[in-house]
């Protein structure tokens, strides 16, 4: 199954499904470039659980087996291979996994269509991975990003960590490369995805991997299932975004230091798109202009795809809530204007 095409020099292509097996990709895929995300993770309301797991159940099956859910769960539903239900938080919520070794056996298109029926009952993401494999296609990615991080090239992501592996002869036994900070809310790892399954010599098959966390994979998610069938493109574009390599020439501003030569080549002529940090709550016209853009539109759309009225979706939306407690800089402006 093939997708459409990105305006790249390198056309990335979304994965063939079947090239891992179940438990550990085993199998060199088929030489070219190959792109998907590798990690969904999805919360919405502890009341749509039940709703959740039927879902779940008529899409893939009978669940293959329980475990303790992800951390701060206290239960787990999986299906194997690669999904999780985690039930059982203090704070009533649900989240559902789509991990790689799910996601590289199934259409991602199909995945992507599961995903906003799932957000259409009020669920978002809050971790996403993509993923772009160059097999057989000499980038020799993992030594060029090595080089520039060495010369300090790096731009965006303040630093970097080896975690490759290598016998006592100097022989490696995994090329992998850190980007940023575990905890932080775009993380980057670039390796060699043959030696880490022992399907190829170092450099026929390299991995780009971007993790999106938190407010970073609710936008991405959304401008996904915005993009429809042009996803891929919208892939490549924020994961060319969230990292950055430019010619150390002593200047601070970026427009002033081209990108380095392997980096732009590897671009080609795509557009990155940088994923920006939801604005934080300052005021309360703030918060409600960020609503407008950030969901105002999709609840629009979602009312009259039900043929609801937009207070009638609204009131469905917020059906079983309790109102927040704490005190924001929105809510406490709010107050100021009601008594004004």
């Amino acid at each position: 199954m093939s997708a459409p095409k990105p305006n790249l020099g390198i056309h990335p292509r979304s994965v063939i499904p079947g090239i891992e097996n179940q438990d550990k990709p085993s199998l060199l895929p088929e030489p070219g470039i190959w792109c998907r995300p590798d990690w969904i993770r999805l919360v919405g309301p502890e009341a749509n659980s039940g709703w959740l797991y039927g879902l779940l159940r008529e899409r893939f099956g009978e669940p293959t087996g329980t475990s303790n859910g992800a951390q701060y769960f206290t239960q787990g539903i999986l299906w194997h291979p690669g999904i999780m239900l985690s039930q059982g938080h203090k704070s009533s919520i649900v989240m559902v996994d789509f991990q790689g070794a799910r996601l590289a056996v199934e259409d991602p298109n199909a995945i992507l269509q599961l995903v906003e029926q799932i957000y259409c009952r009020g669920f978002h993401a809050t971790r996403l991975d993509l993923a772009v494999d160059w097999v057989g296609q000499d980038v020799d990615l993992y030594n060029h990003a090595l080089a520039s991080c060495q010369a300090s090239e790096l731009c965006k992501l303040r630093s970097f960590r080896l975690g490759s592996e290598y016998t006592r002869e100097q022989e490696a036994k995994g090329l992998l490369l850190y980007l940023g900070k575990r905890s932080s809310p775009v993380y980057i790892r670039i390796y060699d995805k043959g030696l880490e399954t022992g399907s190829a010599p170092a450099g026929v098959w390299e991995r780009f991997e971007v993790e999106l966390k938190e407010d970073r994979a609710t936008t991405v998610m959304m401008a996904f299932l915005d993009a429809g069938d042009q996803w891929v493109d919208e892939l490549w574009a924020r994961m060319i975004g969230a990292v950055d390599f430019r010619v150390n020439n002593g200047r601070t501003e970026l427009h002033r230091r081209p990108r380095v030569a392997w980096w732009g080549s590897l671009i080609g002529r795509a557009t990155p798109k940088p994923t920006k940090p939801m604005p934080k709550e300052s005021s309360f016209d703030h918060w409600c202009d960020w609503f407008r853009t950030a969901a105002g539109k999709r609840l629009l759309q979602l009312a009259n795809t039900l043929g609801l009225s937009p207070n009638d979706f609204f009131e469905y939306l917020i059906a079983n809530l309790e109102p927040a407690t704490t005190l924001v800089p929105a809510v406490v402006d709010a107050g100021r204007s009601r008594q004004s």
